[in-house]
């Protein structure tokens, strides 16, 4: 019989509830991304460059904001009191994850509605452009819990973030248009980013790759779930082997309070 004090999904809860409660840094999170890309949509900038500009946001927002918060509560000591309770590490990271992913969407979801409007985008396009932001910000979460498994401090999940965003964006498509055939397309056709590099293509007004059709979506669908499957594998380490290492660096300080 059910224990009517347990709820479903209680890390995907409390996540929810952490970022309703720090409502400043919610209305820095809602404000930022239109400060930032608003100046860029109303430039005389390139439509393509502004496409990269709107692809790169989108990714960093996602992998910083998955990476630091992780390495962060590591070293608090939070992320190993959640697993002395008895919840499996690996559902307590996959709800993280999604709810976080989900938290970055809501958060961007005004400014991709006015990057849209500007860019006098087509009205199928706005559905396309939310699906495809939203599996982005999944695949780019996932990245950043795998690299706060690697790293043992904020300041290298920075650097090593910005490298890992580079990195997939270039595969995806963003940065060049590869040879058909070659390694790199086939690296583009799998790619998680790559449906939110076209979709923002057509948004900024670019006319080569803006195609994509529903059978598309597969191939990156499944690579978004590889990346998650890898993100979950390393939930362990995410939560308590650098905090273990950093005590026993640091004997005598203690574990911030819950």
């Amino acid at each position: 019989m059910r224990n009517p004090g347990v709820t479903a999904f209680p890390v995907w809860r409390l996540q929810l509830r952490k970022a309703l409660r720090k409502r400043r840094l919610l209305g820095w999170n809602f404000l930022v991304p239109v400060v930032l890309l608003l100046p860029v949509a109303l430039s005389a900038a390139a439509a393509p460059h502004r496409s990269v500009v709107y692809s790169l946001f989108v990714v960093f927002f996602g992998t910083f904001g998955s990476c630091i918060p992780l390495v962060g509560d590591r070293a608090r000591g939070w992320n190993e009191k959640v697993l002395l309770t008895g919840y499996p590490a690996s559902r307590w990271l996959a709800e993280r994850l999604a709810a976080e992913a989900a938290i970055d969407t809501i958060q961007l979801t005004p400014t991709l509605l006015l990057l849209l409007w500007i860019g006098r985008a087509d009205p199928g396009v706005y559905g396309l452009a939310m699906l495809a932001v939203g599996l982005a910000l999944l695949a780019a979460n996932a990245i950043g819990s795998v690299i706060a498994a690697l790293v043992d401090s904020v300041a290298e999940a920075a650097l090593v973030c910005g490298t890992a965003a580079l990195l997939v964006l270039h595969l995806s498509g963003v940065f060049r248009v590869p040879v058909t055939g070659s390694w790199g397309w086939r690296a583009e056709r799998m790619s998680s980013f790559r449906p939110l590099s076209e979709t923002m293509d057509r948004m900024a007004g670019v006319g080569v790759r803006c195609d994509i059709g529903v059978g598309d979506w597969l191939a990156p669908l499944l690579a978004t779930a590889a990346l998650l499957a890898l993100g979950v594998s390393f939930a362990p380490r995410v939560a308590s082997s650098a905090s273990r290492a950093g005590l026993a660096r640091r004997p005598d300080r203690p574990l911030d309070p819950v």
